[in-house]
C-alpha cells in the first residue's frame, strides 16, 4: 500500500523486466484502460478477497465491461469470488482468459497437504466438466456470455446509472 507508486513506475519496471507484465488488483474500467495504454500485457481483476475494503467492487461484475474495453489488447484474468467450477466457466464465458482460484488450494493444502491440493483441483475439474455438459458445450471456446444467464449467482448487475434501469 505504497502511496508513491504510480503509473510512471511501469516504465521503470519495463526497463528492468523484458518479460510480460501483469498488474493485479484492478477494480475499475478506467484503471484497466490506463494500464493497457501504459503497456501492460495483462490485468487481474481483483479486490484481494475484500481484505482491504469489504465493499470493494466485485471483479466478476466488472468483467464484461473490462473485456469490452481492453480484451482485444490485453489478457484479462479474474481473481476473487471463484468458489467452484461454475464460477470458472462463467468467467471464461464472459471473456476472462483464465481465473485464479484464490484460497481454494490453500484450504486443500491445510486439510490434506499435497493430496488435499490435488483433491481441490479434481473437484474444480469435475465441476467445470459438469457445468459445461449441462450448458451443452464441449470446449471453452464455445462459451459465450449467453451461457452465464444460466448461472444467476454471477450475472453481472447493471450499473445504477445505466439506461437499462431507468
Amino acid at each position: 500500500m505504497d502511496p508513491i507508486i504510480s503509473y510512471d513506475d511501469l516504465d521503470v519496471i519495463r526497463d528492468m523486466w523484458p518479460g510480460k507484465i501483469v498488474v493485479k488488483g484492478v477494480q475499475n474500467v478506467s484503471d484497466a484502460a490506463r494500464l493497457v495504454e501504459a503497456g501492460v500485457d495483462g490485468i487481474v481483476l481483483s479486490n484481494h478477497g475484500g481484505r482491504q475494503l469489504d465493499r470493494a467492487p466485485v471483479p466478476f461484475h466488472l468483467l464484461p465491461q473490462v473485456v469490452r474495453e481492453v480484451g482485444k489488447d490485453a489478457t484479462v484474468i479474474i481473481d476473487t469470488g471463484i468458489m467452484n467450477g461454475a464460477d470458472i466457466v462463467a468467467s471464461i464465458a464472459l471473456g476472462a482468459k483464465f481465473t485464479l482460484i484464490g484460497r481454494a488450494y490453500l484450504y486443500g493444502l491445510m486439510a490434506g497437504g499435497r493430496e488435499g491440493v490435488d483433491r481441490t483441483i479434481a473437484i474444480l475439474r469435475s465441476e467445470i466438466e459438469r457445468t459445461m455438459t449441462l450448458l451443452g458445450v464441449s470446449s471453452l471456446a464455445e462459451l459465450e456470455p449467453r451461457h452465464v444467464t444460466q448461472l444467476t449467482r454471477l450475472v453481472p448487475r447493471e450499473p445504477r446509472d445505466s439506461p437499462a434501469r431507468t
